[in-house]
Parts: C-alpha cells; sequence; structure tokens
C-alpha cells in the first residue's frame, strides 16, 4: 500500500493506543514509553495487514513518498509534546517494514547506484503473502481504501476526547 495509508494508519493507532486519561493521571514518562513501544508494534502488525489485502497503487510513488515525509513530520509537529514519542513510534512502526526491505531497491533505482538486494524480511512482502494487484482491476483495492478512511474517520471520531487532547498545545 502507498505511504500515505500507512501513515494515516499511524495516526489512527497512535490515537486508539493513547489513554490521555490514564496518561495524565499517572504523570509518569514509563507510561507514555511504553505505549510509544507498544505502538510501534501494532504500526509494524497493521502495515502487515495492509499490505497482505488486495491493493493498488493510487498514488505515484515519488508523490507518494514526499507527501508521507511531510505528513509524518506535520502531524508529529502538531502534536502535543507530551504523546509525541507514541505518535512517532507509531509512524515509525507504520513505515519500518518498507524501510528494511524496499529501502534499498527504492534507493538505488532513484539515484542510479548499485546497492547490495537483501531478502525480504517481512513475509507480506513476499511475492505470495503480497496483496499488491497490477493487473490494472483495482475496483476492490478502491473499496479497500475507502473502508480503511472510513474506519480510521471513525476511530478518531469515537475517541476524539483523546484526539483533541493528543493535539492540543499546551
Amino acid at each position: 500500500m502507498n505511504v500515505l495509508f500507512h501513515t494515516t494508519t499511524a495516526i489512527g493507532v497512535a490515537v486508539i493506543l493513547t489513554d490521555t486519561k490514564r496518561i495524565g493521571q499517572s504523570n509518569t514518562s514509563m507510561t507514555i514509553v511504553l505505549t510509544g513501544i507498544l505502538a510501534f508494534f501494532v504500526g509494524v502488525i497493521s502495515h502487515g495487514a495492509l499490505d497482505y489485502i488486495p491493493h493498488c497503487y493510487p498514488i505515484n510513488s515519488k508523490i507518494d513518498v514526499i507527501a508521507g515525509l511531510f505528513m509524518i513530520c506535520v502531524v508529529t509537529w502538531l502534536t502535543n509534546k507530551k504523546y509525541r514519542i507514541i505518535m512517532g513510534l507509531s509512524f515509525l512502526g507504520s513505515v519500518f517494514p518498507d524501510i528494511i526491505d524496499l529501502f534499498p531497491e527504492i534507493v538505488s533505482s532513484q539515484l542510479g547506484i548499485t546497492i547490495p538486494k537483501t531478502d525480504k524480511v517481512f513475509p507480506w512482502h513476499f511475492h505470495d503473502y503480497s496483496g499488491s494487484i497490477f493487473t490494472g482491476n483495482c475496483t476492490n483495492s478502491n473499496l479497500n481504501h475507502t473502508l480503511l478512511m472510513l474506519t480510521l474517520s471513525i476511530i478518531c471520531w469515537s475517541r476524539r476526547a483523546d484526539f483533541k487532547m493528543i493535539f492540543k498545545n499546551k
């Protein structure tokens, strides 16, 4: 799936895992760090789930990567300092599999240099387990992308108190 879908999912992961009332009451950085670590692992798992379901790539890869990096920077900057580690680790987890498995190939092709290819680590990047569609029929993919965005919207709306606290400036 495109980076933008993974990074948008990371926002949903951070919102669903961040209990601002509990963190506010405990007032310990350990709770924030543990939530951030959990967000990283849930981000990796969500990446696998998204790559496994049938999908096309509706966004040009160069635009996608630039927009995804921009989104990560802006959202992290807008996040309340107290919750930045959670948001940052959620973003990192959501793109980590692509960094490990695909980054060397992307850099090689974009810069015209040769970086040794390594075996893929994450099974959803193996041809047998990838949901990538290259046949041109993206009907299922469009439905899956729509359902993903709807699900993330419902998560953020249903946890809007936490969402507001995560992005509230102090």
